[in-house]
């Protein structure tokens, strides 16, 4: 079970088959790195900003689309443009 008791782990994995997977190539991590680097660096430490979210920001960077999430805070510290639902 997940954390919703009523969806089980089988139901969660066939949900995620429908959506997009992408390698993490050289590109893609260089670009996750520079932007996770420059939110560490803008606070002058740790941004709190995980590795996921920063190889996300790093596919909307160079696709040159936004993210859509509800958690638009991680995303603009990676400096990536976001629209939230």
């Amino acid at each position: 079970m997940t954390v919703r008791r009523e969806t089980t782990t089988a139901e969660v994995r066939n949900r995620l088959i429908g959506y997009p997977r992408i390698d993490v190539d050289e590109e893609v991590a260089r670009t996750a790195g520079r932007l996770l680097a420059a939110a560490d660096d803008a606070v002058g430490g740790s941004s709190g900003v995980g590795a996921n979210d920063a190889y996300i920001g790093a596919m909307a960077e160079i696709m040159d689309d936004a993210v859509l999430t509800e958690n638009v805070a991680d995303f603009e510290a990676l400096g990536v443009a976001t629209e939230s639902y």
